[in-house]
């Protein structure tokens, strides 16, 4: 004689929620929160040079890129005009003193690579 067991569900204590957290994060922006931002780019990294931004930032945008020059004025979604502010710098290594005097790894400075400036907020 064969018993089949039955498949228990696994024990759910609570539900996951959807909902950002941080209800002012670019990730947190839909269509229709995304309102356009005018103001000028400037590359930081290498002034006079051109420089491009391309991101995928929140569910339902499509896919943005642009080569600006530097100095340029454009018109752009407020969560490209935060991408290109928040998330367009790179750290630099460097050794780090603690309190004991020892040596240790750690970020030197962070280097912003891109800035825009709005114009719309002046």
């Amino acid at each position: 004689m064969q018993v089949i067991q039955e498949k228990k569900n696994p024990m759910i204590i609570g539900q996951v929620s959807k909902k950002p957290v941080n209800t002012e994060s670019i990730e947190a922006m839909t269509p229709e929160t995304d309102r356009p931002v005018r103001g000028t780019f400037k590359n930081l990294e290498s002034p006079g040079n051109m420089g491009f931004v391309g991101c995928l930032l929140y569910k339902g945008m499509p896919y943005w890129q642009k080569w600006f020059d530097d100095g340029e004025e454009a018109t752009i979604p407020l969560s490209v005009a935060r991408h290109i502010n928040e998330n367009t710098s790179y750290p630099i290594q460097a050794y780090l003193l603690d309190s004991k005097g020892n040596y240790m790894k750690g970020t030197g400075k962070i280097v912003q690579r891109y800035q825009f400036v709005s114009t719309d907020f002046s």
